[in-house]
């Protein structure tokens, strides 16, 4: 007999439904719409004593793109998460029972699960662990487009409905693929407006691509009930950039001003405590880049929780704006038994295992090597014919940074008990930029190019293109003048000097403002405000 039990954490954004004598959890926007939709499909499904796998795949086409589900019958169970494991579902055994939950914290309350301690050193580097490891030994989470079968615990299997494979490259001419995202980017907006259902969609507008091709698709279509909103420090140059978009787009929009003083009293909130606490789940350190502004604007009564809330993740990563610019003249080869080589491993360390230089030893850097090597060889669908450099970087980054890290940025809209949508984790998106040549990706030149030329609501022209800059006058005089003073000692002395004396206040958000600025400049060599947040990560769950 099938004995599973699920485990909400204290935000439930799961709903509970029945099918005869199963139940059902059901994770995503209109759920119940969905699980009308369904319904028909799961009810013969739970009739059958084994799973029928072509009668789960016709049931996840239906569930749309981002979802959770669950199904617990009598004889067996299911777990599935989506193409970006939007909504993540965590698992272990207790004895002979099969224990699931949305945050793996419950899960260790239940078992006496051990520190993991390579995955706790992945963490720690990276703020997320890798493949389907937890910080916690034996539990596990599920990977991006994976089911979880179970009938019992000498008869369960876990396998993927799709394999991102970015190396899979098709070879036609940029109008042809032009033409199709065009096509792609035309159903986005269609989706959301349509999953919107007249509500007021909110959207962080920023001066990158992704947020505004939201808000402009959303212009050039007809959809009036948009607000956006900026925040961080005065004049910041996302935020100038957003309003003058906004104002163009005749949108509404708010920005929230951060301050160090605002950003330290938040930091001792309530709210800000208890989200810490929901947001730590064992796989990825809690991210805040919004969360100020989410809190402000609901006390402000700007937004309210039966907005949608829209924001750009990934398009960025998925477009190909995380290529290295110099794949191309890079000759990074991958040799039979060893797709990770040398100098692409180092292009993927370097970049993604950083937040603390007191770690990044020889030592530590081949523990994390070895858990790469082991996460790509576990997927036997992938081959040696057509694997490319770029293609394995891509792979390694939606597995694990982009599917834990940057998706768990939604974990703070589920805090508020704020709908919200990914429409650029569309999985017909991810489908088409997965078989884009490399040459279009790089510097995102399909996207751009692309963008350009639609020209949504008039925003796409060189004025709205406004570069990173320090907000802070007094920040820029003051860099200016030390800049100059160092161009005597070399710029890898000033680069060292400014993270260490000065990033504290000139980030954006003042990320690093719930310590002092002395407990700061003792830390040992963070690589930014993330990395504060694996040591929060460590007190919410009682290791060091």
């Amino acid at each position: 007999m099938n004995r599973t039990i699920f485990t909400l954490g204290k935000i439930k954004n799961w709903k509970r439904f029945n099918v005869k004598t199963s139940t059902v959890f059901l994770a995503g926007l209109n759920k119940e719409k969905i699980f009308d939709k369904i319904y028909k499909e799961i009810f013969k499904l739970v009739n059958i004593n084994n799973l029928n796998n072509q009668a789960l795949l016709k049931i996840i086409n239906l569930l749309g793109d981002q979802f959770g589900l669950i199904i617990i019958t009598k004889n067996w169970s299911i777990a599935v998460v989506d193409y970006c494991r939007s909504y993540p579902i965590y698992w272990c055994f207790k004895k002979d029972i099969l224990l699931l939950s949305n945050n793996s914290n419950y899960l260790k309350k239940k078992t006496n699960a051990k520190i993991d301690k390579e995955q706790l050193l992945a963490f720690q580097m990276s703020g997320y662990t890798i493949s389907d490891k937890t910080i916690w030994n034996k539990i596990f989470n599920l990977n991006p487009s994976s089911v979880l079968y179970f009938k019992n615990k000498n008869n369960y299997n876990i396998r993927q409905y799709f394999n991102y494979f970015p190396w899979l490259r098709n070879n036609k001419h940029k109008e042809i693929y032009k033409l199709e995202l065009i096509n792609e980017l035309k159903k986005i907006i269609l989706t959301i407006i349509s999953n919107a259902n007249n509500r007021t969609i909110v959207i962080p507008l920023s001066a990158g691509l992704d947020s505004r091709l939201i808000a402009s698709g959303l212009k050039e279509y007809g959809y009036k009930k948009v607000k956006c909103f900026s925040y961080g420090k005065k004049n910041n140059f996302e935020s100038v950039a957003s309003k003058r978009i906004a104002k163009q787009l005749d949108y509404d929009w708010k920005f929230i001003n951060i301050t160090h003083q605002k950003a330290k009293n938040f930091y001792l909130s309530k709210n800000y405590n208890e989200y810490i606490k929901f947001s730590n789940d064992g796989c990825s350190a809690s991210t805040i880049q919004g969360l100020y502004a989410i809190d402000k604007l609901l006390d402000l009564g700007y937004i309210s929780k039966k907005d949608i809330i829209i924001n750009g993740n990934s398009g960025d990563f998925i477009s190909g704006g995380h290529i290295p610019k110099d794949i191309l003249l890079k000759n990074l080869v991958i040799k039979k038994n060893n797709i990770l080589s040398e100098g692409l491993f180092n292009k993927h360390y370097e970049k993604h295992y950083n937040l603390w230089k007191s770690i990044s030893n020889l030592k530590n850097k081949n523990t994390i090597k070895k858990l790469l090597e082991k996460q790509l060889k576990e997927n036997e669908k992938i081959k040696f014919t057509n694997l490319n450099a770029s293609g394995i970087l891509e792979y390694l980054e939606f597995n694990n940074r982009q599917s834990k890290f940057v998706v768990n940025c939604q974990r703070i809209y589920d805090f508020y008990k704020i709908d919200w949508m990914l429409p650029l984790w569309n999985k017909d998106f991810i489908k088409f930029w997965e078989r884009v040549p490399l040459e279009l990706k790089v510097s995102q030149k399909l996207y751009k190019d692309t963008l350009v030329q639609l020209n949504f609501g008039g925003v796409w022209t060189s004025e709205y293109n406004i570069n990173y800059s320090v907000a802070s006058k007094r920040i820029k005089v003051l860099r200016f003048l030390l800049k100059c003073f160092f161009l005597f000692l070399g710029k890898e002395k000033w680069h060292d000097f400014e993270k260490k004396y000065l990033e504290y206040f000139s980030e954006n958000i003042c990320g690093f403002s719930s310590i002092s600025y002395w407990q700061y400049i003792k830390l040992r060599g963070p690589r930014n405000y993330v990395s504060l947040y694996t040591i929060k990560a460590e007190k919410v769950n009682k290791y060091s």
